[in-house]
């Protein structure tokens, strides 16, 4: 189940999930230095049940694999995978950081508005959604051009809206004339 970025417990799950990986990678390392190593086979059986949990079978299978291609211990492409989700998870993390301070300093604030001809922009940050309202219903070019840029409408708010992200709020500034661009 994906994390949100307005989730409460976003970033407590986010660095749950950081440390298993970071103990995955360690004990992957672990286990193919100890399948290289010169100790015997019954020593690396032994530190493969206890490192992996695996029965003994399971660790032999591991040391001994049945197929002809397949290397003993981790691939170097699980490590390097995991490795990879490592990384993207430090990087969710700091946009969950930066998503907590953008939403601290708009709760003092407010919300943002921006007006252009024929309707406003709101950057609603509690809500996590960008969104523009008109005065009327829009032309279909208009509405074209805001689906094909993420929005969608929602009667609920009576507003197309979208993800709050830097260029959608850019691009909402250019195609109405806003007068707040910055």
């Amino acid at each position: 189940m994906p994390i949100k970025l307005d989730d409460p417990n976003a970033l407590e799950q986010l660095t749950e999930k950081l440390s298993k990986r970071r103990q995955l990678q360690e004990m992957m390392k672990e286990v193919n230095a100890v399948i290289r190593s010169s100790k015997s086979d019954d020593a690396k059986i032994d530190f493969i049940m206890k490192k992996c949990g695996k029965s003994r079978e399971e660790a032999r299978n591991f040391l001994h694999p049945s197929e002809s291609w397949c290397d003993p211990g981790f691939a170097a492409w699980e490590l390097a995978n995991n490795n990879q989700e490592i990384g993207r998870l430090r990087k969710r993390i700091r946009e969950v950081e930066r998503y907590r301070e953008a939403a601290a300093r708009a709760e003092e604030e407010g919300n943002s508005e921006f007006p252009f001809d024929g309707g406003r922009i709101v950057d609603n940050v509690p809500a996590n959604r960008l969104q523009i309202f008109f005065d009327g219903k829009p032309d279909a070019d208009v509405r074209t051009r805001l689906k094909q840029n993420g929005f969608r409408w929602a009667p609920n708010s009576g507003a197309w809206q979208s993800y709050r992200h830097g260029y959608t709020l850019d691009w909402a500034k250019r195609e109405f004339n806003s007068e707040a661009i910055q």
